[in-house]
């Protein structure tokens, strides 16, 4: 097993130490074990779910809903994790959409200088 400490789980991820220690008090992370000093040791798939929940995040999802996301998982409550599942590809649905008229909007904007009102008499 690759045992991480906060700061070598975080340092991998691209994140701050402040980050995962955030990431925890909200219960998106928990360490596997810990050492005899009392620091918490993560596994590789904690560094999975903290670059997914990264990714979730800058991709503009909260971390409200992340956080029910996992407390169904880590419950193993398939119905729960079902729904939030289902919340969250909603969500990225939305997003999709949205950019895809964004892209529209872009794709039909003129690229020369604007041109300027003509003067009425």
């Amino acid at each position: 097993m690759n045992a991480y400490t906060v700061s070598h789980l975080a340092h991998d991820a691209g994140v701050s130490v402040h980050v995962v220690r955030d990431y925890m008090l909200r219960g998106l992370l928990r360490p596997v074990a810990c050492t005899t000093g009392g620091y918490g040791l993560f596994d590789a798939a904690a560094l999975q779910r903290l670059c997914f929940v990264r990714a979730a995040f800058e991709a503009g999802i909260g971390l409200d809903a992340l956080a029910r996301l996992y407390r169904a998982l880590d419950a193993a409550d398939g119905d729960g994790a079902a729904v939030q599942l289902a919340v969250l590809r909603q969500f990225v649905e939305r997003q999709r959409e949205a950019l895809a008229s964004l892209e529209m909007q872009l794709a039909e904007m003129p690229t020369g200088p604007a041109r300027q009102a003509e003067s009425l008499p």
